[in-house]
């Protein structure tokens, strides 16, 4: 006797819901092919901010556009400000907490006829004090270094979203 999957049916249902609201409200694809947010793959050149941030924001940055090729047509550049924070201060004086701002003003220019973007992107985190200087020295550290991350990605999502709004 025939049972049917009642987990596939409702799979299946819900995949092909979700496509039929996708396609309603207008959702395309930012990164089809022959869009020029495609075209950045590859061909960006990253002038960014040397040393151990510098290198986490172009990691982040280059997984995203890849590495430039012999000729890059557009240059990416990007600086990188931190300021840390004291957020949580107990009844006598100590810090216990701390709070890492980062800001980065950015540029992607590129061949003759293409409109600059500009911009600039924020992220914050936060980390704990601790007893241990290293311990204290290291979070701060890892942390500086997930807001780099992160202003990549909102680096990378802010040029996909412009390219996005030219294309209309």
């Amino acid at each position: 006797m025939w049972s049917p999957d009642r987990r596939a049916l409702l799979r299946a249902g819900l995949t092909g819901g979700a496509a039929l609201a996708l396609s309603a409200c207008g959702f395309r694809p930012a990164l089809k092919a022959g869009t020029e947010q495609r075209a950045l793959r590859n061909a960006v050149s990253l002038s960014v901010p040397e040393g151990r941030l510098g290198f986490a924001l172009r990691e982040t940055l280059e997984s995203r556009l890849g590495r430039p090729g012999a000729a890059p047509a557009y240059l990416l550049t990007a600086d990188l400000v931190m300021v840390d924070s004291g957020l949580a201060i107990t009844q006598d004086s100590s810090i216990t907490r701390y709070v890492i701002t980062g800001t980065s003003r950015w540029a992607l220019t590129g061949p003759e006829g293409f409109r600059p973007i500009e911009g600039v992107s924020e992220g914050m985190t936060a980390y704990s004090a601790t007893a241990s200087l290293f311990a204290t020295r290291q979070a701060r550290r890892d942390s500086e270094a997930r807001v780099a991350k992160e202003l990549g990605e909102r680096i990378w999502t802010r040029l996909v979203a412009e390219l996005e709004a030219r294309e209309g």
